[in-house]
This record gives C-alpha cells, structure tokens and sequence, in this order.
C-alpha cells in the first residue's frame, strides 16, 4: 500500500500537530485515556504469623514422623559416609522406619466427627 494519492501527490499521515483553521485540542501533548492508571488502595491488611506446625502436635505424630523421615534419610546418607557401618545397621534404619510409619497409622483416629461430606468451594 502505498502513500501516494490517484493524482501523484504524495502526502503525509496526519500527526498531532494542529491543522491551520482548526480549533486546538485541549489534550494536545498531555496524557490520554490509555496512560490512566487507578491510584493503589491503602491497605491495612497484614497476613497472619504462620504459627510453628510441630508446636501443636501429637507427640506420637512427632516420633512417628521423625521415626520414618529419619530413617529413609540415613539410608539414603550412609553408603556415602566414608565410615564403615555394620551390618545390622540397614536393617535397623527399615525397622525404624516401618515403627515409624505403624506410629502415624495409630494415630489416625477412628471414626469421623460431623456429618460433613468433604466438599468445599
């Protein structure tokens, strides 16, 4: 597409210079509708303090938990420790994990409390 007219002239787009014999916008080099952007509401709200998760547990949820994450860690960590463990030591990490997962089983409880169906928005 070109810029030419069907006579030849050539002409220029029409930019935001005031044409002669025009009124003047009153706008002309000031911000426009696009450059609004809405003031930021003051805020009072803080989000609450996580509280410690471990603090209001169980004990036997503690142990339990302690019980089966240590023991996977160990088994994990030890064949890389330059120290020679014996070899009992393997079965008595999957002991303390296996006690530690019955200890979280047990601690479960038994029968639901309300008649809530589960289903939340």
């Amino acid at each position: 597409m070109s810029n030419r007219r069907e006579d030849g002239s050539y002409y220029r787009r029409r930019t935001a210079r005031p044409q002669p014999g025009r009124p003047v916008p009153k706008n002309l080099g000031q911000r426009g509708p696009r450059d609004f952007s809405p003031a930021e509401p003051e805020d009072d709200f803080r989000p609450p303090n996580p509280k410690n998760p471990v603090a209001g547990a169980k004990p036997g949820v503690v142990i339990g938990a302690l019980l089966a994450i240590g023991g996977i860690l160990c088994l994990v960590v030890f064949p890389f420790l330059p120290v020679n463990f014996p070899g009992w030591t393997t079965a008595a990490l999957i002991g303390a994990i296996l006690l530690g997962l019955v200890v979280l089983f047990l601690q479960m409880p038994s029968k639901r409390t309300g008649t809530d169906d589960g289903a939340r928005v």
